[in-house]
């Protein structure tokens, strides 16, 4: 391997020195930012040993599915490749035609034993044995799946998708679990059609309003897996927002989408008592855009309790910390954020950079990381203004500090002109126990690869990204 390094901290170069020289050689590139404040090299291995997990970022641009261990550094330790050739020649059926999937958001069981990847341009849920990193099933969901969402309590994973210009394909589809079977089995259960379910609740509540849209976006759901509270867009003038009793199947509450024009985030705190969700603002091209909003509700009586400015433009990901104190949101046009106090609702912070393009958020297990995807230049969702970015990989920010640490890049792939197709888009983070080691060497799947060994170069003065997790 071969670092460029501007002479960093004593304690710094051993941690880093012990820590890469165990490592495999990876082709991602890692570019640390400014310094995190710095931690003992006892804490920093406890600390390490405590949180380890792996970072699965989505590439929609290659189709591919990269995972970083922090037990390595952050290295790329495996790749997915969820290709639509690739998924046939596994024996999987993918639609006539389609030659990108696009992998668009990743979600795990409440015990990280399986992924679950919408894949818009697939039309289909994939699943992953998250501990094997196997492709296990593929799942017709409908067009544009977009975010496949499993209940706290792993009875179900719901899949919101956008559909076509049908609204009987813009539903929320249904994949009932039973993990803890000797063999699970997926299959597509209930379809939910959301204009069918939305327009029953306006007459029966002799409303008039005028959705827009009844193209479902995000979900999340309360602790008691009872409801799901439902974005829609995914355009920044067709949002709205309404709540699904899962066992009805029926909407419980909704608002007038002239007032809640939620196209995107939304999260549920950790005792279930609030709620936010965002909208993006007005997108349309520079000098014409407007700041996003964010609103609060009480999850129990569904009052909107607050309405405040993102304080940016495309308001985007969302996300409460682990320890459920913190409300993280970013702006993907600005490239701003806001840390907002998840008791009193207070913007604590505004970040005046949190990347290049920044897209989705995650957490290390304690907290102190926080991962967060930038998009490419030929993004493939999300329309050009609204996504586009020049550095597409994972930024890892300290979150105390609020410092980005490093950027950690995906091998660059071109199109036959030039452009570089990465487009980072979803991003989910799973710990790892000590007996769930990395993924070493070719896996019996033939869509499971190691990374090619490559030379390495690490720029900055701090190379603690992968260990230090103190603050």
């Amino acid at each position: 391997m071969r670092f460029a390094v501007p002479r960093p901290r004593a304690v710094v170069l051993l941690l880093a020195a012990l820590l890469l020289a165990a490592l495999p050689a990876t082709h991602a590139w890692a570019r640390p930012g400014p310094a995190a404040p710095p931690a003992s090299a006892a804490s920093a291995a406890a600390a390490h040993a405590a949180t380890a997990h792996e970072v699965w970022a989505l590439d929609q641009g290659t189709d591919l599915v990269h995972i970083h261990d922090s037990r390595a550094g952050l290295s790329e330790v495996a790749t997915i490749d969820l290709s639509a050739d690739a998924l046939r020649d596994a024996g999987f059926t993918i639609g006539a035609g389609v030659v990108n999937v696009v992998p668009h958001m990743v979600e795990f069981d409440s015990q990280y034993r399986y992924a679950f990847v919408a894949a818009t341009a697939g039309a289909v849920t994939i699943v992953i044995d998250a501990r094997s990193k196997e492709v296990v099933e593929v799942l017709p969901t409908g067009p544009a799946s977009h975010m496949a969402a499993v209940t706290p309590d792993d009875s179900a994973v719901w899949v919101a998708v956008i559909g076509s210009a049908d609204p009987a394909t813009q539903a929320l589809v249904e994949i009932p679990l039973d993990l803890d079977a000797a063999e699970p089995v997926f299959a597509i259960g209930r379809t939910v059609v959301v204009r069918d379910v939305l327009e029953g609740y306006l007459d029966a509540q002799g409303l008039d309003w005028e959705f827009p849209g009844f193209q479902p976006v995000c979900q999340q759901y309360t602790p008691d897996s009872r409801e799901a509270w439902v974005t829609l867009g995914p355009q920044w003038n067709r949002g709205g927002l309404f709540v699904l009793d899962l066992e009805t199947a029926t909407v419980t509450a909704a608002w007038d989408p002239a007032e809640v024009k939620a196209n995107c985030g939304v999260g549920v705190n950790a005792d279930g008592s609030r709620v936010v969700a965002n909208w993006s603002g007005a997108v349309i091209g520079p000098g014409q855009d407007t700041d996003g909003e964010w609103y609060l509700f009480d999850a129990h009586t569904k009052e909107l309790l607050r309405t405040a400015s993102a304080r940016g433009v495309d308001a985007h990901g969302v996300r409460f910390t682990p320890d459920g104190k913190r409300l993280w949101m970013v702006n993907r046009v600005s490239d701003n954020g806001l840390v907002i106090d998840a008791r009193t609702f207070r913007v604590l912070h505004e970040i005046e950079r949190v990347g290049d393009a920044p897209d989705i958020l995650d957490f290390s297990p304690d907290g102190s990381l926080v991962y967060v995807t930038q998009r490419g230049p030929a993004p493939r969702s999300g329309g050009v203004h609204a996504a586009s970015g020049q550095q597409p990989g994972v930024a890892v920010i300290h979150a105390g500090s609020r410092r980005t640490l490093a950027v950690i890049e995906p091998p660059r792939v071109e199109s036959a002109d030039g452009v570089q197709l990465n487009d980072l888009h979803g991003v989910g983070v799973r710990p790892v126990s000590g007996g769930d080691g990395p993924v070493r060497g070719r896996s019996a799947h033939a869509l499971v690869r190691r990374p090619q060994v490559a030379p390495v170069q690490v720029r900055g003065a701090d190379l603690s990204f992968g260990c230090h997790l103190a603050g």
